[in-house]
C-alpha cells in the first residue's frame, strides 16, 4: 500500500486533470465527546428533557462513546434539529442531533435481511430507501417511529437515493432485469404507490447512485461498465417528471474507474457531481468535481464545463456536495500516511475557482459521509472514528462560520 500511496503521488503531480468523453450490535453505555469528559448512562441522557449546554458554541471534534456504531446521511428537519442514520451492526437507527452536537434521541427503524441506504423527512414522516432481502425497499415511518407503509420492489437489486416532490417521492438505484443490471427509477405516491417506473440497461451493469429534481425534470448520476474497456464509467441520465428518459450518456477516460458519490444543482439549473477516481486496480484513488451544463436535453453528448480531479494528500474521495449561497461545497476524506484517513472541506464557485480548503483530523481515522451547511455558514457533518484498536465509534463535527475547528486543523 506504501508503494501505491508513492506511486499516486508522482501520478497525479498537478492540481489536476482533465478527462475527455469516452456491523454487531454492541451495548451502548455512555455518551461522551472530544471536548467533554463528563460521561452519563445513554438511556438517562436520552430521556432527559432539560436543555444540554454545548461544550462549545463555535465548533467541536465530537467522537461519541457508541462502539460498533457510525453514522452515515444526515439532514436538517427543523431551524436546531439535525436527523441522521446511524448503522449498529445489521441495525438501523435515526439519531436527533442538534446545532451543539447533542444526541437528543434514538429511533429505531429496522434489523435483519435489510440495509437503508437514504432517507428523507417530508409531510412529518420520515422515507427511507434501501434493500430488504435482496429487493429494493421503501419504508414510511412517523417522526414517532410508527409505520405507516412498506414497498418492496419485485427485483433484486436495491434503491440508492430518494428525494420527494411536493406530492410523491422520487427514488433510484438499479434492478437485476432481463439478466444484467439495470439503472432504476421510479415515482412513489405519499401512501406508497407507484405512479411510474422506468430501466436503462445496455449489456453489463448500470446503476443510479443520486439524483436530483426540479420542476421541470430528474437528473440522474451513477455508473455503467458497458463499454469496451468493461470499467466504470460516469452515466448521466435525464428523464421527464412523467419518468420518459430524454437523454443519456457517459463520461470517462481509459485509464481510470469514475465513481460518483453526490449530485447537485445550483439556481440556474448546472449540475455539479463529485465522487472519486480509482486506477483500474483500484488501489489509488482521487476525489473529483465536474460541472454539466445545465442543457442536457439539447446536446447529442454530456457537455463538460470542467472535469477536475482534487489534489488533497495522496489520497482523497468527494462524499457529498451542495450548493449554498452560489458556491459549491465538498465534504470527503483524504490520506497521506496509510490508514489515518483525514476529513477535508472544499468550496469553490461555480467556475471551480478555489474559494476555501481545510483538513481536519486526528491521528485516529475519521471519515465522513455527509453534512449540512447552518444558517451561519458552519459545517455540521456526521461519520465515523476507527481508533488503534481498530474500534469504530460515531463521529460529529461541525466548524465556525470560518469553516475552523480549533485544534483539529490540519496542514
Amino acid at each position: 500500500m506504501f508503494f501505491a500511496i508513492i506511486t499516486l503521488s508522482i501520478f497525479f503531480f498537478v492540481s489536476g486533470i482533465y478527462l475527455s468523453n469516452s456491523k454487531t450490535n454492541d451495548t451502548v453505555d455512555f455518551l461522551s465527546s472530544t471536548y467533554d469528559s463528563q460521561k452519563e448512562p445513554l438511556i438517562q441522557y436520552l430521556s432527559n428533557t432539560q436543555e444540554v449546554n454545548s461544550t462549545n458554541s463555535q465548533s467541536f471534534f465530537k467522537k461519541i462513546d457508541e462502539n460498533g456504531t457510525y453514522l452515515t446521511k444526515t439532514i436538517q428537519t427543523n431551524n436546531n434539529e439535525y436527523v441522521s442514520l446511524a448503522i449498529k451492526g445489521n441495525q438501523y437507527y435515526l439519531y436527533f442531533i442538534d446545532e451543539e452536537g447533542n444526541i437528543r434521541k434514538e429511533m429505531f427503524i429496522e434489523s435483519g435481511q435489510v440495509s437503508i441506504n437514504d432517507f428523507v423527512f417530508f409531510n412529518n414522516t420520515f422515507t427511507l430507501v434501501g434493500q430488504k432481502n435482496g429487493k429494493p425497499y421503501i419504508l414510511n415511518i412517523s417522526d414517532m417511529g410508527e409505520m405507516n407503509w412498506s414497498l418492496v420492489i419485485n427485483f433484486q437489486g436495491a434503491l440508492n437515493s430518494i428525494k420527494n416532490t411536493s406530492g410523491s417521492y422520487i427514488v433510484g438505484g438499479w434492478v437485476i432485469a432481463n439478466g444484467n443490471s439495470q439503472a432504476y427509477i421510479s415515482e412513489i405516491n405519499l401512501t406508497g404507490k407507484k405512479i411510474w417506473e422506468n430501466m436503462y440497461g445496455r449489456d453489463r451493469e448500470e446503476k443510479i447512485v443520486d439524483l436530483v429534481i426540479d420542476n421541470n425534470r430528474i437528473i440522474a448520476s451513477g455508473t455503467s461498465n458497458s463499454n469496451p474497456e468493461k470499467q466504470n464509467d460516469l452515466l448521466i441520465l435525464e428523464y421527464s417528471r412523467e419518468g420518459i428518459l430524454i437523454f443519456s450518456d457517459e463520461y470517462g477516460y481509459t485509464t481510470f474507474h469514475e465513481n460518483p458519490n453526490s449530485i447537485t444543482q445550483d439556481n440556474e439549473g448546472n449540475i455539479y457531481i463529485g465522487g472519486y477516481i480509482t486506477t483500474l486496480n483500484e488501489q489509488e484513488w482521487k476525489g473529483f468535481i465536474m460541472k454539466i451544463s445545465k442543457d442536457l436535453e439539447q446536446k447529442d453528448t454530456i457537455e463538460v464545463e470542467y472535469f477536475e480531479t482534487l489534489s488533497i494528500k495522496s489520497l482523497s474521495r468527494v462524499e457529498e456536495v451542495k450548493v449554498y449561497n452560489n458556491q459549491i461545497y465538498m465534504l470527503g476524506v483524504c490520506v497521506d500516511n496509510w490508514p489515518d484517513y483525514d476529513l477535508f472541506l472544499r468550496i469553490i464557485n461555480p467556475n471551480g475557482v478555489l474559494i476555501e480548503q481545510k483538513i481536519y483530523g486526528t491521528n485516529d481515522q475519521e471519515i465522513i459521509y455527509s453534512f449540512e451547511i447552518l444558517l451561519a455558514g458552519e459545517i455540521l457533518g456526521t461519520g465515523q472514528v476507527k481508533d488503534s484498536n481498530n474500534q469504530v465509534y460515531p463521529l460529529i463535527i461541525k466548524t465556525d462560520s470560518s469553516y475552523s475547528i480549533p485544534q483539529k486543523e490540519k496542514p
